[in-house]
């Protein structure tokens, strides 16, 4: 075999040789940054959790409650308004 096409073979295949550590090296570095990107998306969502389940939502019924009550404490509110400015000062 010609020195020439030897080398162009072995140049071929450290080439190939370089590639493929190279290709590795960059499927390694991507795998750890996925794996960073997961492992904080874990931790995020289970901080979110946390929060929504230490807060008390107000369901729908409570919320009707509350506007009621505060209608009837703004009719009271009202009434002794009212009265207080028939009564004359003394």
């Amino acid at each position: 075999m010609p020195d020439g096409l030897k080398e162009a073979i072995e140049g071929a295949f450290a080439a190939t040789e370089r590639t493929r550590a190279q290709a590795q090296d960059l499927t390694e570095k991507t795998r750890n940054r996925a794996q960073g990107l997961v492992d904080e998306v874990t931790r995020r969502g289970s901080d979110a959790r946390g929060t929504l389940d230490g807060m008390r939502l107000v369901s729908r019924d409570e919320m009707h409650q509350l506007e009621e009550r505060i209608e009837e404490i703004s009719s009271r509110v009202a009434e002794l308004e009212r009265k207080s400015k028939s009564q004359p000062e003394g």
